[in-house]
């Protein structure tokens, strides 16, 4: 049912060359990882756990260990990982080596594309394909903790040592429902998608940016790109050198000396970083970036009807397959389509085929217009 020889913690490079040769003798296995980030912008790797059918290890990323041989496995065209709920361990894997594995399962996808709730756990995936309740979380432990408590370790270890048993139960299943190559494309999707959010994709995300003035939303962009590269010099969390409602309110107001920057924002970083946050200001002009708010403008409102009729629809044809809707189509995707504008993963692959019917059949809105 599961990895039974537990090699236990890897912690120096001779135990790591024996792992990755037994994992090399394999062609697919499971990963998992463990971090810390609440203090720092980047990720704080702390741990690496990886099973085989008949092997689990965990391996300790805080000693000096030299993870080449891992990372050649890692990024090896040939070799095939199994992760779920893989994209906080995608992001983490990209920061550190600006790479991603290019064959890559996730099994949260996998248990949706058979009817699992979209973000399906760990917990929920093991229980109905294996009959297992791994008992007490330990995901909010600080996992840069050296010794770790050895129920910790379990837990960490259980996160990858039964993930093919239960992988093996739902590709019989996609087997059944002819839905493997429906896996393979939208895996292929997600490792296409960039798994770092870019500054505009931060921006556009910013709640109330998109109803300020157009020059502000400028400013706002143009702070979040100073925001984040600031972040990444300091290695701080953004939300501590600045919180984004915060961000939002100089971008709204518009200063034009320190004086009037630190009467909106009580910080010591910002009074201090008053010049630099000024010149980002300034930026507001810049044509590429203006050009760039303009391509990430908020969608135009779409006729509430028709998104309401797309819903249903999908959500019929959804329950025909037995997933849930928004596996399907999500409610943006829908807005999309109302606007004339569909996302490329309705137009293209196993969705364009589900939804060919109810696209063809959209009585589509204009365009919006291009400024």
């Amino acid at each position: 049912m599961a990895a039974t020889d537990e090699i236990g913690w890897i912690d120096n490079d001779a135990a790591l060359a024996r792992l990755v040769a037994a994992l090399a003798s394999t062609s697919i296995a499971a990963i998992d990882t463990e971090f810390v980030r609440e203090k720092t912008y980047y990720p704080q790797l702390c741990l690496i756990q990886v099973a085989t059918a008949e092997q689990v290890a965990c391996i300790d990323c805080l000693t000096r260990l030299d993870l080449t041989p891992l990372y050649a496995l890692l990024f090896d065209p040939g070799f095939t990982w199994l992760l779920h709920s893989a994209r906080q361990d995608l992001e983490v894997i990209y920061q550190l080596t600006g790479r991603l594995p290019p064959r890559l399962i996730d099994t949260q996808i996998a248990a949706a594309l058979t009817g699992y709730p979209p973000q399906a756990g760990l917990e929920t995936l093991l229980e109905r394909t294996l009959g297992l309740e791994l008992g007490e979380s330990y995901a909010r432990t600080d996992w840069s903790r050296r010794p770790l408590p050895e129920a910790a370790v379990k837990y960490a270890l259980d996160d990858v040592r039964y993930l093919l048993a239960a992988y093996e139960r739902l590709d019989a299943e996609l087997g059944r429902l002819g839905r493997r190559e429906w896996l393979r494309e939208d895996c292929e999707r997600m490792l296409a998608e960039r798994p770092v959010a870019s500054p505009t994709a931060i921006w556009a995300r910013i709640k109330g940016v998109h109803a300020l003035p157009f020059a502000s939303q400028c400013a706002a962009l143009a702070l979040v790109r100073w925001r984040e590269a600031a972040a990444q010099r300091s290695d701080r969390p953004r939300r501590w050198l600045l919180a984004d409602d915060a961000l939002v309110a100089i971008a709204g107001a518009l200063p034009g000396d320190a004086a009037a920057l630190s009467a909106l924002v009580d910080s010591k970083f910002i009074t201090r970083s008053a010049p630099a946050v000024l010149a980002a200001l300034a930026n507001r002009n810049d044509a590429d970036l203006q050009a760039e708010v303009r391509a990430n403008a908020a969608l135009p409102v779409p006729d509430k009807t028709l998104v309401k009729s797309l819903q249903e629809r999908v959500r019929q044809r959804a329950a025909v397959l037995g997933i849930e809707p928004e596996i399907l189509a999500t409610k943006r995707d829908l807005v999309a389509v109302a606007l004339n504008d569909p996302p490329l993963h309705l137009r293209t692959g196993w969705r364009s085929r589900e939804l060919a019917a109810i696209l063809a059949a959209a009585p589509h809105a204009e365009p919006p217009p291009a400024e």
